[in-house]
């Protein structure tokens, strides 16, 4: 898992859920940090989002609290990961979010009733070597171990799986 490689936007997506599950988020945070993965231009991207947990959290709650209009909210965060998720929640909810990059992170203000652009997700792309191995050990972690003893508590096909 050394080599670049394009994937599509789905298998980026599939590989940052398996990966955020591995790093320990919640299911919940996993899929929104998987669907921001979307729209994340990875060659601007600092740091692995599954590196570090606080960013995942922050991001999600500032915008929740945003939507219930209780704004304005400052993270910090990777700036490539904050507009992936800023993106992804313009999606969402069809509004456009108003929000200011400050020197580590963003100030989230308020969603606002006007036509949002067209953001398409990024579709295929060339993840970075490192970023690549990283996610990939990180998306192994949720993997069942290949024992016995799992294979009796129902792991695996099973030796009488003919289907």
């Amino acid at each position: 898992m050394s080599d670049a490689q394009e994937k599509s936007a789905n298998e980026i997506e599939a590989l940052v859920l398996k990966a955020a599950r591995g790093g320990g988020l919640p299911l919940g945070l996993a899929e929104d940090l998987a669907m921001a993965a979307a729209y994340l231009d990875l060659d601007k991207l600092t740091a692995c989002p599954c590196s570090n947990g606080g960013a995942a959290f922050a991001i999600p709650q500032a915008l929740d609290a945003v939507t219930a209009s209780n704004g304005p909210v400052t993270v910090e965060a990777d700036a490539a990961l904050i507009a992936a998720y800023a993106t992804r929640a313009e999606v969402h909810y069809g509004k456009t979010l108003v929000w200011d990059a400050t020197s580590n992170g963003a100030t989230f203000h308020r969603f606002e009733e006007r036509a949002t652009a067209d953001h398409a997700p990024l579709g295929r792309r060339i993840i970075p070597p490192d970023l690549s191995t990283h996610l990939h050990d990180l998306a192994v972690k949720t993997h069942v171990p290949e024992t016995e003893s799992s294979r009796a508590g129902g792991a695996g096909a099973g030796l009488t799986d003919n289907d």
